[in-house]
């Protein structure tokens, strides 16, 4: 079914919100909900319809989160990110960008994709002097987690290199969760958002975590292929402005899409009691295959 939205009763702060933020006291609000891949979420965001027109309304329960995504948003104005009008009393009140998201995305999407993804690494040039805190504290808590693959010498070796490069990679603002839901496509552009893990981190870590979890087999969360993948990859490195050894550049990515399977492949080898379903093979093929190449 996927993202669909249904009205629902004005929640508790949310008028004094819109107030105080765009200056509106009638209105209509539509939570957005999603049902795909067999999950079912209920966002807290919500459409709002006013006479002059539609916002975006986003409860920020997480004060941290909140002042990271306000913080970006901020940033990345003029950017393919949604303006942001600013935010009170628990919420956040954004442009509503009218689109679909890349679940299954056509080559035109994608494209697009890439180009935004390639502006915001414009904007924020890898290799420059950013506050390699955040990165600092993501390598360390990556290297204890590192334990859960004792048992798997294989991943234990490949998942090293990716500790050994995290120390030097260049960093650039990074969305955090940068999944296909998480990219609106208009048509034209496809603009970014949810930016509440966003950060100074490595580069690869966005395009990684975009192609990651999708694929043809049915079995994937999202719809990608491995041509698709190959022009995304192809349509960033062509928009940066300053480009990295192209070598350089796709090893640095498949490192982090082995992280990524690594964080899915963690609960079950960390319980050797949790049966090993559908979605552990996979990730374990996937990764295994990966390691083998990287380690070559």
């Amino acid at each position: 079914m996927g993202v669909y939205i249904r009205k629902t009763e004005e929640m508790p702060g949310m008028r004094e919100a819109l107030q105080k933020l765009a200056g509106i006291s009638e209105f209509e609000a539509y939570r957005f909900f999603d049902d795909f891949a067999g999950f079912h979420k209920e966002y807290d965001a919500y459409k709002v319809i006013h006479p002059e027109g539609t916002l975006i309304l986003k409860k920020t329960d997480d004060s941290r989160q909140a002042e990271t995504e306000q913080k970006i948003y901020r940033m990345c104005q003029g950017l393919c990110v949604p303006h942001f009008y600013g935010s009170s009393d628990g919420y956040m009140l954004m442009e509503y960008i009218a689109g679909t998201d890349l679940k299954s995305p056509s080559n035109a999407g994608i494209r697009a994709a890439g180009i935004s993804l390639a502006e915001i690494m414009n904007a924020f040039p890898p290799g420059r002097d950013y506050d390699r805190s955040d990165s600092e504290r993501d390598l360390a808590y990556k290297m204890k987690q590192t334990e859960y693959l004792c048992r798997e010498p294989l991943l234990l070796r490949a998942y090293g290199l990716l500790l050994e490069r995290l120390g030097s990679i260049p960093l650039t603002l990074v969305n955090g969760d940068l999944v296909p839901i998480n990219c609106i496509y208009t048509g034209e552009k496809v603009y970014l958002i949810d930016w509440e893990y966003g950060g100074f981190y490595p580069y690869s870590y966005d395009i990684a975590r975009f192609m990651a979890h999708s694929g043809e087999t049915g079995k994937e969360t999202y719809r990608l292929s491995a041509e698709q993948k190959q022009l995304f990859v192809q349509t960033i490195y062509d928009n940066l402005n300053e480009k990295p050894d192209r070598s350089m550049f796709e090893r640095d990515i498949r490192l982090a899409v082995l992280h990524e399977y690594a964080v899915i492949l963690r609960d079950y080898l960390k319980d050797p009691e949790k049966p090993r379903d559908e979605v552990f093979g996979m990730y374990y093929e996937k990764a295994s295959e990966l390691a083998r190449e990287l380690l070559q």
